[in-house]
């Protein structure tokens, strides 16, 4: 063999070894480990984010939040009340069996029956599922239903006869899980994954609760993306040379909560005096870097049902000092303000202290501050709640319709509140088939809950990432974070 001929084989080993070598993994920050690993028992985003790489849904929103076919290829509609999904040829879930109908069914029926399910909101209008045959599912629902395509995204399915609390999941999505903890998840490529156009390397996710490491760790390489971060993060990284930011408006409405088990918060002038006492653009400037706009409603602008008439009031402290007077508690009072990290709840202490509102803030964990707003023991509450298909009709059916357990209407309702003229309103929203008038319902019944103040609406948020310079990444409004779209350059 010639030195040439020699050379140029050393070269190709060289080059089929790099290939062989496995991708070094993708690795995402965010502030908190999912809450639970059964898709159907939790709705909250960031354990959504992660799980859509594990699990897959019927339909899916793409970056534009248009529906387009999933784990379905395609669908009819023979009337107006009936469906028909297709389901994709070769779909299969992670130990190799086949997607039936069968397993569709039980996904549906499970979320919307099982009785730790938050999801059943999204299925409100669903009256039977069942199997045609092997590769097709009908849906029926009660009414024309025009959002059934879009509610059906956040509903993963899973196989047929799976255990009450699925601990071990197994779904059609690019990822399975190989470990998971408090601090981090690792996820590899799915065998099923091999008809995927693009090759995906390894995916973790690590926690770190704090916004400001999760900066230090990008800019330190120790992770390629990191979402959540606060916005002075944009001035930050716009000066770095090896990592840039990503923003968009997103969904996402902070808000407070004020729920009864709160002595003050069951008359109506308190709620009124903490909705005045706010100074929402003041808050955005001193929490958010000035990125974001003042919220009248659990909606931003662009959302389908959005109310251009409901917009966030002037400030007014003589107003909520006399309607707090005027409710009995002249002197103020004392409450207990609960969130997770990354919720500036401290300027919005000061604010409401301003008023005689005397408010002492508690960061908890997210995992354990979520269960127990499940459980309905917080009080009063600083967070935040997204409309992930894109509708008022999200967080009006989930968190705002009272709780309906046969219907799944207020699946997510923390607070236990019920006003029967926003449920109707709610309601004849879901069975319009006109979209002019679906959005004025929805719209109508935004302005009833408004009226209540047991949500205040604070501020309606910019999704921040810090990404590095070599990796491609999006935002999505959905806040989905899927590996299977991340490249790395």
């Amino acid at each position: 063999m010639s030195r040439a001929t020699a050379a140029a084989v050393a070269a190709c080993l060289v080059a089929v070894a790099a290939c062989e070598r496995p991708a070094p993994p993708v690795r995402i920050g965010i502030h908190s480990a999912p809450v639970d690993l059964d898709p159907h028992l939790q709705n909250e985003s960031l354990t959504s984010a992660v799980l859509a790489n594990v699990y897959e849904a019927l339909t899916e929103l793409d970056e534009e939040t248009r529906v387009r076919p999933k784990v379905a290829s395609g669908w009819t509609n023979p009337d107006e009340r009936t469906w028909v999904f297709t389901l994709r040829q070769g779909a299969r879930f992670h130990d190799g069996r086949a997607v039936t109908s069968a397993d569709v069914v039980f996904s549906l029926e499970r979320a919307r029956r099982h009785p730790g399910s938050p999801l059943a909101s999204y299925l409100v209008e669903v009256e039977s599922v069942r199997a045609l045959d092997e590769g097709r599912v009908e849906i029926r629902t009660r009414r024309p239903f025009a959002a059934l395509l879009a509610k059906l995204t956040p509903v993963y399915i899973v196989p047929a006869g799976s255990p009450a609390r699925i601990t071990a999941p197994i779904g059609t999505g690019p990822y399975r899980l190989v470990r998971a903890d408090g601090r981090r998840l690792d996820l590899v490529p799915a065998a099923t994954a091999g008809d995927r156009p693009t090759a995906i390397g390894p995916l973790s996710f690590l926690v770190e609760r704090d916004p400001a490491r999760r900066l230090s760790a990008l800019l330190a390489g120790e992770v390629d993306v990191a979402a959540d971060l606060e916005e002075d993060a944009v001035a930050t990284l716009a000066s770095s040379d090896c990592c840039r930011a990503e923003f968009l408006p997103g969904s996402t409405i902070e808000y407070l909560h004020l729920s009864g088990r709160e002595a003050p918060f069951r008359d109506p002038r308190v709620r009124e005096a903490v909705h005045l006492s706010l100074d929402r653009p003041r808050y955005l400037a001193e929490a958010r870097h000035g990125l974001g706009q003042p919220a009248g409603q659990l909606a931003v602008p662009g959302l389908f049902g959005y109310e251009p008439g409901l917009r966030a009031p002037e400030r007014d402290l003589a107003r909520a000092r006399a309607l707090l007077e005027a409710a009995g508690y002249a002197g103020g009072f004392d409450v207990v303000l609960e969130h997770r990290p990354g919720r500036r709840a401290d300027v919005l202490a000061r604010q409401l202290g301003e008023a005689g509102i005397r408010v002492v803030t508690r960061e908890s964990t997210w995992t354990d501050l979520y269960r127990r707003l499940r459980r309905g023991e917080v009080g009063f509450y600083f967070g935040g709640v997204i409309s992930p298909t894109g509708e008022a009709s999200d967080v009006l059916d989930g968190y705002v319709h009272s709780r309906e357990e046969l219907r799944g209407y207020g699946a997510s309702n923390h607070s236990r509140y019920s006003n029967r003229t926003a449920d109707a309103l709610i309601e004849a929203a879901g069975s319009s088939f006109s979209l002019v008038r679906r959005r004025e319902l929805l719209q109508e019944a935004m302005r009833v809950v408004m009226a209540d103040l047991h949500f205040v609406p604070v501020a309606g948020l910019y999704q921040v990432y810090g990404v590095r310079r070599d990796v491609e990444f999006r935002p999505r409004v959905d806040l989905k974070l899927l590996g299977d779209r991340i490249r790395r350059r």
